[in-house]
């Protein structure tokens, strides 16, 4: 049973023989490493999102004796 899904689609490790075995898989450091950071640049790319979008939900607003006060909703 061969399945189909394209390149991206495919589970690495996942590929089955003739014989009808799996063969085990572990992946190995470089590819951890380069997983994990993949993930870190996601997570950094975010944080740097969330942080321009509440710069900009934050508004200055004056009380009634012409102070700034930083208002967030």
């Amino acid at each position: 049973l061969w399945i189909d899904k394209g390149f991206g689609l495919v589970v690495g490790g996942f590929v089955p023989n003739p014989f009808e075995r799996i063969t085990e898989y572990w992946p190995t450091l470089p590819e951890t490493l380069i997983t994990l950071a993949v993930w870190a640049v996601g997570f950094l790319v975010l944080t740097i999102l969330y942080k321009i979008a509440v710069t900009v939900k934050e508004e200055v607003v004056f009380d009634k004796y012409g102070e700034k006060q930083v208002q967030t909703e």
